[in-house]
């Protein structure tokens, strides 16, 4: 009896401890996840190569929250001939809509997602890929190739995608350089302009690859200063 007695105790703690371990490993997976997700909304708070990985990871496990945060507005017509917005999603019809709307060309600015190759090749769209870590700026290299590209698809008649996964701060920055040099308006003129627009990142007057395209402009004499579809107004 006392043998029987000590297995059945025995049993009992192996138990106690197998729930335990499951216990821990089930909330380190949860916690895990939640830092995850966590790290996926501060990237700007990682070291670069860090952060890199995380936003490829958390890419799509994302996204839903940037479509209800962005679906009012998923994009944008900044002028005549240039769209910003958010990712564009097949499955969502996106690719579809902007054909319908005359975009033959998209420029990228995802690291962390090569955009719809396949359904651009289908409705004959040129991408421009810029690879750019989230929450950093493009290049000035990157700006000027990005502006040569639009410049290029505007004067043969066709309207341009700037993306990056929200549409607020790389493609922003792409569209906001080429305001500057469409229009001729200044860093804080384009910036109303854009505020008015769309929720962008709300100091893109600041950057400073921004600032630094912007002087090249005015040392070079290159702003066309033909206004889009309307001037800043105060709001």
């Amino acid at each position: 009896m006392e043998m029987i007695g000590f297995w059945n105790l025995q049993i009992k703690v192996d138990l106690v401890v197998m729930s335990t371990v499951l216990d821990v490993r089930t909330t380190a997976g949860i916690s895990l996840l939640v830092g995850g997700v966590y790290a996926a909304f501060q990237l700007h708070l990682l070291p670069k190569p860090i952060a890199r990985v995380v936003a490829k990871v958390y890419f799509f496990p994302t996204w839903p929250f940037t479509y209800l945060a962005r679906r009012s507005s998923y994009y944008t017509l900044v002028d005549s001939h240039v769209f910003l917005g958010a990712v564009p999603i097949v499955m969502m019809g996106h690719v579809s809509q902007l054909v319908s709307r005359g975009v033959r060309a998209v420029v990228n600015l995802c690291d962390e997602y090569e955009g719809p190759v396949a359904e651009y090749k289908k409705n004959n769209i040129t991408q421009l890929r810029l690879p750019t870590v989230d929450h950093t700026e493009p290049t000035l290299d990157d700006i000027r190739k990005a502006v040569e590209f639009i410049e290029f698809h505007k004067s043969r008649g066709s309207r341009v995608y700037v993306h990056c996964k929200a549409g607020a701060g790389r493609s922003a920055a792409i569209a906001f350089c080429w305001l500057l040099k469409s229009t001729g308006w200044s860093p804080q003129e384009v910036q109303q302009f854009l505020n008015e627009k769309r929720r962008v990142r709300r100091h893109l007057d600041t950057q400073p690859n921004i600032i630094a395209f912007y002087k090249s402009l005015q040392a070079n004499g290159t702003s066309t200063a033909a206004a889009p579809d309307q001037t800043p107004s105060a709001s």
